[in-house]
């Protein structure tokens, strides 16, 4: 249900620009590209994160992927992926200030969370790498670390480096040049750890913030501050032809405000059934150590290896958010996982960045039913102190991105 806050009402009316972030707020971004996961963070000091920066080859996963229907390309196939995330962070970054980006973080090493590399992309001003993803965005906003799972040695479960080809070898030539020409740093996450990623500005006044590393690549924090432990060898990933999944290896974090908790974790994991490695469910462990959040960005895009039942019954969001671009998403055992009052009683609300007409089609009303919204960016605006927080919906077929929808105010738990 809609639910305008009084108080704010003529300055979150449908139609209307989302008023800009202020200090004390924590903003949190799905931005609709209709080519990947992506998702920007202002935090209350104004220090600033990004969540992946995918862009797809669409023509290469229609022919692959045949019949299903890739979502059309936000605002308009003559803004790329990259290009929109830039425009976006520029257009949310504080008033005053010159965009950057201080932490960019890349879940793992698809398409659609770190950009792929095909014929007639853009080359780079300042190295020798050609736009795409996270490269396109670091070219337009400087960032200040970037962290991944496999630096520096890009090793696990075999060497990164050969395994991925050219969408690879593009991220390493742009890290090359980000560091030498405007002294990017890059790290590997460190599992367990809530001081990688810290306030930049002003942590004192803030010290109920943090932003907990959940998982790296196979290590997953113990909950004791600062250690991790290995779910199991990374090698066991690999089949009887050297090849391997990459969604298990997600990264994973938790960002908490007072009472409030997100959690967003990447592609991982969790579907448990005949014939699958017990491995293979990284989000029932991940789960006893998130514990419950108000906030969840949907793993791997609402698809049907993941999201099991024990992580949805542990983590019992108020507010799910699906980051979708196919008609495969979400699976339909997914979302009755998502709506089942068995698995945690209480009400959800549920957002999609994009939403196949296919897809409702095939599912039925159940699904128009469930979801709040089907199409936008979707954000999350937690209130000063962390007790409160809202939805807004925002138009994503131009680069306006007015307030299409409001959500809330929902009490943080």
């Amino acid at each position: 249900m809609v639910f305008f806050c009084s108080a704010y009402a003529d300055d979150y009316a449908a139609g209307g620009p989302l008023p800009p972030w202020s200090e004390g707020m924590l903003d949190i971004y799905h931005i609709n590209t209709g080519r990947g996961d992506s998702a920007f963070f202002i935090f209350p000091d104004g220090t600033t994160m990004l969540f992946d920066a995918g862009d797809l080859d669409g023509e290469e996963f229609e022919e692959r992927a045949y019949p299903l229907k890739l979502s059309s390309q936000r605002p308009s196939e003559s803004v790329t992926p990259g290009e929109l995330v830039a425009k976006f962070i520029k257009k949310v970054f504080p008033l005053g200030e010159q965009a950057q980006i201080d932490y960019a973080l890349i879940s793992h090493f698809h398409g659609d969370h770190y950009g792929t590399v095909r014929p007639g992309l853009v080359k780079s001003q300042i190295g020798s790498y050609v736009l795409t993803g996270i490269t396109e965005v670091g070219e337009e906003v400087p960032i200040r670390t970037l962290i991944d799972r496999g630096y520096p040695e890009y090793n696990s479960p075999v060497d990164l480096k050969s395994y991925h080809g050219g969408s690879f070898e593009n991220y390493l030539e742009f890290q090359k040049a980000q560091q030498s020409r405007r002294g990017m740093k890059v790290e590997l996450l460190e599992a367990g750890s809530a001081e990688q990623i810290i306030l930049k500005s002003n942590s004192d006044k803030y010290p109920d913030f943090e932003v907990r590393n959940i998982k790296s690549s196979a290590n997953l924090w113990t909950g004791k501050e600062g250690q991790s432990s290995s779910l199991y060898d990374p090698a066991v990933l690999l089949n009887n032809k050297g090849k391997y999944t990459e969604n298990p290896l997600s990264l994973a974090i938790k960002v908490s405000y007072g009472n409030f908790d997100y959690f967003t974790g990447g592609d991982m994991t969790g579907l448990q059934e005949p014939g699958i490695a017990k491995w293979f469910d990284v989000e029932t462990p991940t789960a006893k150590v998130v514990g419950e959040v108000d906030v969840l960005a949907l793993n791997h895009h609402g698809n049907r290896d993941a999201t099991n039942a024990n992580f949805l019954g542990t983590l019992q969001p108020r507010v799910i958010v699906q980051q979708s671009w196919t008609s495969d998403h979400p699976g339909s055992e997914v979302l009755h996982r998502m709506v089942s009052q068995h698995i945690w009683k209480g009400d959800r609300d549920i957002f999609s960045t994009n939403m196949a007409e296919e897809t409702k089609v095939a599912i039925g009303p159940w699904m128009t039913r469930a979801y709040s919204s089907f199409e936008g960016h979707i954000v999350i605006r937690v209130n000063k102190g962390g007790t409160s927080y809202q939805v807004f919906v925002l138009n994503d077929t131009d680069t306006e991105m007015r307030v299409k929808e409001v959500y809330g105010p929902y009490e943080s738990r």
